[in-house]
C-alpha cells in the first residue's frame, strides 16, 4: 500500500467517525433559560477528535512499513538483492531511522557484494586465475561464512593447491634420487606423505631413497677405513668398518677389513707396551711372551712401514736383553757375596759375571759385620761397569 493509499484510508476514517460524534444517541439538548447557569455536561472518557482521526493512519502506516520491512527480509532469503534494497528502502522513506530498516539495507549492500564476489571468485576460476579467484572467495567468506558458492570455489582451490604441492614434492623428490642427493629426496618424499599419507609412489621413493643414503654412507665409512689403513691409523679403521657394519651387517669388505684392522691395532698396542716398559724383558716370561707377539706380528701380510718398523724394534730389544752383559764385581776377599737371579758368588776378590740386562740384587754376608745389600741395573748393550761390594760397617 502506498503512501496516497494510506492517506486516503486515514481521511475514509475521519469521515466516517465524525457523523458518529455528531450523532450520537445519548446526546441531550441542553436548554438555557434565562438567569440559570447551565453546567456543562460531563466530559467524555473517550480520545479527542483529532487522536481519534489519526489513529487509523498510524496503523495502516505501521503495517505499510511492516510490509515492508517483510518483503525486505524475503528477497535477502530469496538471493534478491535488488528487490530487498527496494523494500528496506521504501521502509526507510516511510519511518526515516527505522533501525530494522537501516539493518536490511547494510545486510543488503553487504550481500550485494557478496555476490559480486562470489561472480568474481567463479569467473577468476574457470579463466585459470587461481590467485584471484582465491582472493575474491576468501573476501565473501569473510562477510558471510554461509557462501555456499564462495565455499565451494575455496574448497575446490584448496584441493588444487595440495594436489600440486604433493605432485611438486614428488617431483622435487625423483630429481633428488635420480642426482644421488638421498637426503634430499628423502625430505621431499616425506614432505609429500604428509600431504597424502600411503601412496605407493612415495613409499617407493623414500625405499629407494634411504637405500641409497645407507649405501652413500657405507661406501663412505669403507672409503675413510681404507684411507685409515693406508695411514696404519688402526683404531679409526676398526671405528669406521664398524660404523659400516651397523648400517649394513653382513657387508664382507667391512667384516674382513674389520677383522684385518682390529688384529693390526691389537698388535701394535702389545708392541708399543714392551717397548715402552723394556724392563720387563729381563724376566723370562715376559721374554717369552715378547717373542711370540714378533713372530705373530711379522707373520702379519702386506705389513705397513709403521708396523715393520715396531716390529723391528722389538726385536731388536728382545736381542739386546738376551746378550749377557759382563759386570765386574770386586770385593775385599772377606765378603760372602749372594746374587740374586744369577746365584751364590762366594769370598772373592774380583770376579766378572755375564748377566742379561735387567734388575739384580746383591746381599753381602761378614761375620761381625752388618750385610751390605746392593741394587745393580744392568742396562742392555753397554760396556762392563764395575761394582763393589763388601761389609765394613761392624756390629
Amino acid at each position: 500500500m502506498g503512501l496516497m493509499a494510506t492517506l486516503i484510508v486515514a481521511l475514509v476514517g475521519v469521515v466516517v467517525v465524525l457523523p458518529k460524534m455528531v450523532d450520537e444517541p445519548n446526546a441531550e439538548a441542553v436548554v438555557e433559560r434565562p438567569g440559570e447557569t447551565v453546567a456543562p455536561p460531563p466530559e467524555s472518557p473517550s480520545q479527542p477528535p483529532d487522536e481519534i482521526a489519526n489513529e487509523p493512519m498510524a496503523d495502516g502506516l505501521r503495517r505499510t512499513i511492516d510490509e515492508a520491512l517483510s518483503a525486505g527480509e524475503a528477497a535477502l532469503a530469496g538471493r534478491d538483492p535488488a528487490g530487498a534494497a527496494t523494500a528496506f528502502g521504501r521502509a526507510s522513506v516511510l519511518d526515516p531511522g527505522n533501525a530494522a530498516a537501516e539493518d536490511g539495507l547494510r545486510k543488503t549492500k553487504i550481500f550485494a557484494e557478496v555476490q559480486r564476489l562470489e561472480t568474481a571468485a567463479v569467473a577468476h576460476e574457470r579463466r585459470g586465475e587461481y590467485s584471484d579467484s582465491a582472493i575474491a572467495a576468501r573476501r565473501a567468506l569473510e562477510l558471510d561464512p554461509r557462501s555456499g558458492i564462495a565455499r565451494s570455489v575455496a574448497d575446490r582451490l584448496a584441493r588444487r593447491d595440495a594436489e600440486n604441492a604433493y605432485l611438486g614434492r614428488v617431483t622435487l623428490g625423483l630429481a633428488a634420487l635420480e642426482a644421488g642427493r638421498y637426503q634430499e629426496a628423502i625430505d621431499a618424499f616425506s614432505s609429500a606423505s604428509e600431504l597424502r599419507p600411503a601412496t605407493p609412489e612415495v613409499a617407493d621413493g623414500l625405499s629407494r631413497a634411504r637405500a641409497g643414503l645407507r649405501r652413500e654412507r657405507v661406501s663412505a665409512h669403507l672409503t675413510r677405513a681404507t684411507a685409515a689403513e693406508k695411514a696404519e691409523d688402526w683404531s679409526t679403521a676398526v671405528e669406521e668398518y664398524r660404523s659400516a657394519l651397523a648400517i649394513e651387517a653382513q657387508l664382507a669388505a667391512a667384516s674382513d677389513g674389520l677383522a684385518r684392522s682390529a688384529q693390526r691395532l691389537d698388535l701394535t698396542r702389545k708392541m708399543d707396551y714392551h717397548l715402552a716398559h723394556a724392563e720387563r724383558l729381563a724376566t723370562v716370561e715376559v721374554m717369552q711372551e715378547a717373542a711370540d707377539l714378533v713372530a705373530e706380528a711379522g707373520a702379519v701380510p702386506s705389513r705397513g712401514p709403521q708396523f715393520s718398523k715396531l716390529v723391528d724394534r722389538l726385536d731388536d730389544l728382545i736381542g739386546q736383553y738376551s746378550t749377557p752383559v759382563s759386570v765386574i764385581l770386586e770385593s775385599d776377599g772377606l765378603t760372602d757375596v749372594m746374587l740374586y737371579r744369577f746365584g751364590r758368588l762366594g769370598v772373592f776378590s774380583r770376579s766378572t759375571v755375564e748377566l742379561r740386562p735387567g734388575t739384580y740384587t746383591a746381599v753381602g754376608r761378614r761375620p761381625g759385620y752388618r750385610d751390605v745389600r746392593l741394587t745393580i741395573r744392568v742396562p742392555p748393550g753397554q760396556s762392563p761397569q764395575t761394582v763393589e761390594i763388601r761389609c765394613t760397617e761392624r756390629i
